[in-house]
């Protein structure tokens, strides 16, 4: 009986996107990636000091290579860029195409394009805008504004309390994570950003 690997007999696609792959690995962070390595082998060989030149060395070793890694993290998008006049300035159609699907293909989109009826960023952002104009408006006299006012003022709480400045809706809507599941009210995190 002839056993087969199942690389033999099923046919499987490998992703060549992990999370680990960096644009501009290459030409930024290669380099000083291995020079820290090479530091930090070298310095554990001799026991892991934390004083004298191989401690020195490794400490600065790996801060340029951290420092080289945040700026490729930093400008990813200008990284794919680059990538793709990379692509072109070799006339190869092949590759070239072949990195813009690799672009354009990710699994989730960065930002929310079309809300509704509503498409393309300005749009939508002009949208938000005239539905909070009407929310909050201080012409707008509907039923849930006396609603809660009449809370507010039924409330035992110090109403000094519950003041707040757009200086703090703008902080707490910035320490907002990105790309998780809608609330409650159905409206995405990337929209509130």
């Amino acid at each position: 009986m002839i056993l087969y690997d199942i690389y033999d007999t099923v046919p499987v696609r490998k992703s060549t996107f992990t999370h680990f792959n960096v644009p501009g690995w290459n030409t930024y962070v290669k380099e000083k990636h291995d020079v820290a390595r090479e530091a930090y082998i070298n310095w554990a060989s001799y026991g892991k000091p934390k004083i004298g030149a191989l401690f020195e060395n490794m400490k600065r070793s790996r801060a340029l290579f951290k420092l080289a890694l945040r700026y490729c993290k930093n400008h990813i998008d200008e990284m794919k860029a680059d990538a793709c006049a990379d692509m072109v300035m070799d006339k190869d159609c092949r590759k070239f195409w072949n990195q813009v699907y690799k672009i354009s293909n990710n699994k989730a989109a960065e930002y929310v394009g079309s809300i509704g009826d509503v498409s393309g960023s300005e749009n939508v952002t002009e949208m938000w805008k005239e539905y909070f104009e009407k929310l909050y408006s201080a012409k707008t006299d509907s039923e849930h504004q006396h609603w809660f006012k009449n809370k507010l003022l039924n409330c035992t709480m110090d109403i000094n309390d519950l003041l707040f400045t757009i200086h703090d809706i703008t902080v707490a809507v910035g320490k907002q994570k990105m790309h998780k599941a809608a609330g409650p009210d159905g409206i995405q995190k990337e929209a509130f950003i």
